[in-house]
């Protein structure tokens, strides 16, 4: 396995929130990122911080916001010394023609500009046997120490269909021969109860926080706030933080351990020995 982390967001930012001080801490090692973005990000607003501390949020059609959201990710994928791979199934919604209507993809409906025909949605990509072989070919080429994505329990649809996804295709590169590890991180809050939001292991980032800030706020159009002290999820690193015993902290639980098979003993490398450190 090389000393490298493939990270599996659903949208531009995701990555960023959920492990960008991971990403950050190992990257600083010499630990290679693999950048996987699974949607083509053509859905959302573009939100503006106004001098009165208020949020402003205007609409975008496909093409634009799809540009626009991909130079962000392009931006914080840089920041990480790493180019994304842009998987591109569509989203489930997006903004109509005028810039107002909110618009869903459904059977035989007009395909929204950028979405090429017989493109499967994030929602059916974990069902559909040739986007399933495209990622379980890419974590075989890259051969990942670990691959990190979203768990089970989410709130947000494309976010589970994102983990289904990655989880699926991760049991079948194991079934060809990968050795690496799998590890979904954990939300602060689900509809699913609290058992969802238990973990079992963490990444200590604490010298790494305001770094993982400057790199959320690379996504201008979805976290204009990302500076300010009182920022969600600077608070909610804080909070793992203390949860953990460290200034801030990553959460995950662990689906399956590395297959250590060296026969001079187990060597653990640098991030797996802390995930092991940490394990509850």
């Amino acid at each position: 396995m090389n000393q490298s982390i493939m990270v599996v967001g659903a949208h531009a930012d995701d990555i960023e929130v959920a492990v960008g001080g991971t990403c950050l801490k190992y990257r600083a090692v010499g630990y290679e990122i693999v950048y996987v973005m699974a949607t083509n990000n053509m859905s959302g607003g573009v939100s503006e911080l106004l001098n009165d501390g208020t949020v402003r949020t205007t609409m975008e059609t496909t093409l634009p916001m799809m540009a626009r959201r991909k130079r962000e990710c392009n931006d914080a994928a840089r920041a990480l010394g790493t180019t994304p791979i842009h998987l591109d199934h569509p989203q489930r919604h997006y903004t109509g023609p005028d810039g107002k209507t909110p618009l869903e993809l459904r059977y035989g409906c007009v395909l929204p500009d950028g979405v090429p025909p017989n493109a499967p949605t994030i929602l059916t990509a974990c069902e559909d046997p040739a986007s399933i072989d495209r990622l379980v070919r890419l974590i075989l080429e890259k051969d990942p120490e670990v691959v990190l994505t979203f768990g089970v329990s989410q709130m947000n649809i494309e976010h589970f269909a994102t983990s289904l996804l990655a989880t699926q295709s991760y049991w079948q590169a194991v079934e060809n021969g990968f050795r690496g590890a799998l590890l979904h991180w954990r939300d602060a809050h689900t509809r699913h109860g609290e058992f969802n939001c238990r973990w079992e292991t963490f990444v200590d980032y604490t010298p790494y926080l305001d770094r993982k800030m400057k790199l959320i706020g690379l996504h201008r159009c979805q976290m204009p706030n990302a500076h300010l002290p009182e920022f969600g999820h600077r608070l909610l690193g804080v909070r793992w933080g203390q949860a953990c015993g460290c200034g801030a902290a990553e959460v995950f639980t662990w689906v399956r351990h590395a297959d250590y098979r060296d026969t001079q003993g187990i060597v653990y490398p640098p991030l797996t020995l802390e995930l092991i450190q940490n394990t509850k």
